[in-house]
């Protein structure tokens, strides 16, 4: 069965999610990125979510130099979260991908984190409901763009 991009995003989602600690070192949000393949992490402290670290914020610090081990995740992790509800459509996610410009969305239930879905879960689901009348443009990072005919 096909899923629509009108079903929840809980969906799609992924679940377990990986997570890290705050405090933990850049060294090591790099191993466990490395180790699960991953473009995320959802940064925790005292179980409740704090952040997410991409591996782009970690290729930031490699690119210049810096001792991944000397920085923690605390500094480096991006603090507006930005999160989608369970039940929120697929759509509804996208746009809020879109108008976030963020590449990772944690979906909640409630205040819990239920799972978290990356564009190109999103993307996958828009292109394969997308038929001859409509056009996708996907030109970089979290731009998407689906215009019925």
């Amino acid at each position: 069965m096909t899923t629509r991009p009108d079903q929840a995003v809980s969906t799609i989602m992924s679940w377990p999610v990986a997570t890290i600690e705050h405090q933990a070192t850049l060294a090591e949000a790099a191993e466990a990125l490395t180790a699960d393949t991953i473009g995320a992490l959802l940064v925790l402290h005292e179980g409740g979510l704090v952040g997410v670290l991409s591996e782009r914020d970690v290729v930031v610090h490699v690119a210049a130099g810096a001792n991944l081990s000397h920085l923690l995740v605390e500094e480096v992790m991006a603090t507006d979260i930005v999160t989608v509800q369970s039940d929120a459509t697929i759509v509804e996610a996208a746009r809020t991908m879109v108008e976030s410009e963020v590449r990772h969305l944690p979906v909640m239930h409630d205040n819990l984190i239920a799972g978290v879905v990356s564009i190109r879960d999103v993307v996958a689901v828009l292109a394969a409901g997308a038929s001859d009348d409509d056009v996708l443009v996907v030109p970089s990072g979290t731009r998407v763009l689906v215009v019925s005919g």
